[in-house]
């Protein structure tokens, strides 16, 4: 998408009518099987500040990317687990001293391997840490509050719910940003032939695949942890992005990987 220069908007936009059609079959079919939750004013007001976190938090990294490499947008990332374990500290009361410690080596090892890489290009320090105060403070209030407003969301079909519910709530906000936007509901200049209809309908499917998963990773006072793993994504990126965009793969980017993959099982 971002070679062939789609906005941002439009593509969050496209992204998040499909998935919510494709959320709509499958819950049709999950409530003939299991009752709905039980809906409260308090249960509807957690899923709106979720789901408009994670849309903020969707803006945010395409503000980002926009403006850094993807490599630079790991630094920003993986700067943020300094912060996280605790931010959560302070929502939840829970601190994990071996967990804070591998955030604080993780982060070290990845911002010092990036710099290197990244050694015989421009990296404005003063660049970064504007970008860094959009897309930090957005990150660590959407890691301090997942765990609080997924509180009581235990059972898988309960997550499944709070996913759709989540995902109908980003396909609102999407619209309206759509709208503000464009003052329409049409998207102009932009062609949907077979390629590109199944690029976002697979793009559909991991989006409800990645946000139930997210979720649930998130839910837990130790999710301090899976957001050592989460703020890497964008390396994962870069190297399963290769065999699709054909773009070079090195090595120690896997070794990296592995390495702090390791680190987080030491801690556990």
């Amino acid at each position: 998408m971002g070679y062939r220069h789609q906005s941002s908007i439009n593509v969050n936009f496209l992204n998040n009518l499909c998935s919510t059609a494709l959320v709509t079959v499958f819950l049709i079919g999950l409530l003939n099987k299991f009752p709905a939750p039980k809906i409260t004013g308090s249960y509807v007001n957690r899923i709106i500040i979720y789901g408009l976190l994670a849309q903020l938090v969707a803006y945010g990294y395409s503000y980002v990317f926009k403006r850094v490499t993807i490599m630079q947008s790991i630094v920003l990332s993986k700067m943020t687990d300094l912060f996280i374990p605790l931010a959560i500290f302070l929502t939840m009361g829970y601190f994990n001293k071996s967990s804070y410690l591998i955030s604080i080596v993780s982060t070290v090892i990845v911002v010092c391997y990036i710099i290197f890489k990244q050694r015989h290009s421009q990296m404005n320090v003063a660049t970064l840490l504007r970008i860094f105060m959009v897309i930090g403070p957005l990150l660590i209030i959407q890691a301090a509050l997942s765990p609080l407003l997924t509180k009581g969301v235990i059972r898988l079909v309960d997550l499944v719910y709070f996913t759709i519910a989540t995902i109908y709530i980003r396909c609102i906000i999407t619209i309206i940003t759509f709208w503000v936007k464009h003052h329409s509901l049409r998207i102009k200049g932009v062609k949907i032939n077979k390629q590109i209809f199944w690029i976002y309908g697979a793009r559909a499917v991991l989006t409800i695949l990645a946000q139930a998963t997210y979720t649930l990773a998130t839910s837990s006072p130790n999710s301090g942890i899976a957001w050592i793993f989460l703020n890497m994504t964008n390396l994962y990126s870069v190297i399963f992005g290769s065999f699709a965009l054909k773009e070079k793969v090195h090595i120690s980017d896997i070794l990296l990987i592995i390495c702090i993959f390791g680190l987080a099982l030491i801690s556990k």
